[in-house]
C-alpha cells in the first residue's frame, strides 16, 4: 500500500532516516507539519511556552517602535487589522435588547410553549432551563396599571 502526504495528498516516498514520515519534503508540506507540531507544543508543554514567551519578550524589548513602524509603512495591513477587531469586538459583545419599537408592527411571538435558557455571562445554560406558556394578548395593546 502506497503512503500519501498528510498534507498535499500526493504519493510520499518516505526516507528511510525518518521514523513514521507522513509529510513530504514539500515547502508547504513542511511548513504545515512544523505549525502542527508547534501548536500541539504550546498546549501541552509549559516549559516551552514560558521560554517562548520570555524570548518574544526580549524581543519586543531590543526592538522597541517596530510595530508603530511597521503599521506606518503598511496602512493597507493596519486598515484590515482594524476591521477585523472590529468584526471580533462584535460577536464578543452581548446581545442587544429590543426596546419598544423593534418589531415595527410585526409580531415575532406566537402563542405557545416556549423553552427558556437563561445566560450567565454570556455562556447559554441548558441545565437552569424552564418550559413557560405565553399567551399573546393582543397586538398593540398596552396595560395600564390602576393603583387602588
Amino acid at each position: 500500500m502506497e503512503k500519501r502526504c498528510a498534507c498535499c495528498n500526493k504519493i510520499l516516498i518516505p526516507r528511510p532516516s525518518v521514523r513514521n514520515q507522513q509529510y513530504c519534503g514539500d515547502r508547504k508540506c513542511q511548513r504545515m507539519r512544523k505549525s502542527k507540531w508547534e501548536k500541539k507544543k504550546l498546549a501541552t508543554d509549559s516549559a516551552y511556552r514560558d521560554n517562548r514567551k520570555a524570548a518574544q519578550r526580549g524581543w519586543r524589548s531590543r526592538n522597541k517602535g517596530y510595530w508603530k513602524e511597521y503599521r506606518k509603512r503598511n496602512p493597507a495591513y493596519t486598515e484590515q487589522n482594524r476591521n477585523r477587531q472590529k468584526e471580533r469586538n462584535r460577536l464578543k459583545r452581548k446581545p442587544e435588547i429590543a426596546k419598544m419599537d423593534a418589531q415595527k408592527g410585526k409580531t415575532l411571538i406566537t402563542s405557545g410553549r416556549y423553552q427558556l435558557v437563561p445566560l450567565y455571562n454570556g455562556t447559554i445554560a441548558k441545565m437552569d432551563a424552564l418550559i413557560v406558556e405565553i399567551d399573546v394578548v393582543s397586538r398593540g395593546y398596552s396595560m395600564s396599571v390602576q393603583r387602588p
